[in-house]
């Protein structure tokens, strides 16, 4: 079953482009395999909240077009622009980053590239200081930490009896190994997965036999409601900028537990509101918290 899209990137916040001739004010850049997914639509949102004309390039081959401000949703898409175009540093040129990546760039050459920018900015305080720590100048990152729509994810009563649930497209970095053990390991919990791709992890077979567990392909729309059936939100991930759906969770009162990567360490008080622990820690650490999480009163 080929993968849904979370939204329609053509009728999604329709762009504002400058007349022809005219210079844009804004122009977002991502990937094209990233049209209609979460990178795409943070652009067109922060698009949307503008005062100016603005656009949506999905990193043609060709120069980008004139713009007073750049905003580059890869960093390495920036690091590969500043070798063929640049001329965009005549502009504002701003990088998100959100977690390290292995890319075709020395340590060196990608701070280099970095400290030429206007502004870093970095999806969470862990990854601000890692690159601070390689040479980026402090003045250079701040941190802008990753929300969601608070009309679409509202919280709900946990009942003590809901599901514990991730949410994730498949990548080997979610931890997938992980993700089997606890559903192994907690016979007694039933749990919910949240994705795409998951066919492509090679023990599924395994996973999707179990009898206490669920997986779900969903519009972004029928988040919401996947969130109300839970009570427990875990993310095991070894590496992360956000994730996003650790939010949503939380904003739908779904007790998080999850790996010391990413914002996690930014917005949940071990054993206050939710719990840490330490990437690439086993089943056998993380289903104890998940039972603390049931007991949790927040």
């Amino acid at each position: 079953m080929a993968a849904q899209r979370i939204f329609d990137a053509d009728a999604h916040n329709q762009e504002n482009p400058a007349p022809a001739g005219r210079t844009t004010d804004w122009t977002f850049v991502t990937p094209r395999q990233s049209k209609g997914w979460i990178l795409d639509a943070i652009c067109r949102e922060i698009g949307a909240r503008t005062n100016g004309t603005w656009q949506v390039c999905y990193n043609p081959k060709a120069s980008l077009p004139p713009s007073r401000n750049y905003f580059f949703s890869h960093y390495w898409n920036y690091l590969d622009r500043l070798k063929t175009q640049p001329d965009i540093l005549n502009a504002k040129v701003f990088v998100w980053y959100t977690h390290p990546r292995e890319i075709p760039y020395t340590t060196e050459e990608r701070i280099s590239g970095l400290n030429r920018c206007t502004q870093v900015i970095s999806a969470c305080s862990l990854f601000r200081d890692m690159l601070i720590g390689e040479g980026l100048y402090p003045s250079k990152v701040r941190v802008v930490l990753g929300a969601a729509d608070p009309k679409l994810f509202k919280p709900h009563a946990r009942t003590g009896a809901g599901a514990v649930g991730f949410s994730s497209a498949y990548y080997e970095r979610k931890s997938p190994d992980i993700v089997r053990d606890l559903v192994k390991r907690m016979p007694h919990r039933q749990f919910v997965l949240i994705g795409k791709g998951w066919e492509e992890y090679a023990d599924f077979a395994t996973l999707k036999s179990l009898p206490n567990f669920r997986y779900v392909t969903a519009s972004y729309a029928e988040y919401p409601a996947l969130y109300a059936s839970m009570d427990v939100f875990v993310s095991a991930a070894a590496l992360e900028g956000g994730p996003i759906p650790l939010i949503e969770a939380m904003m739908c009162n779904v007790v998080p537990v999850a790996s010391r990567t990413g914002f996690a360490p930014d917005v949940i008080a071990h054993e206050k509101n939710g719990f840490l622990f330490d990437v690439g820690a086993p089943a056998e650490v993380i289903a104890p918290l998940i039972d603390k999480a049931y007991a949790l009163s927040t």
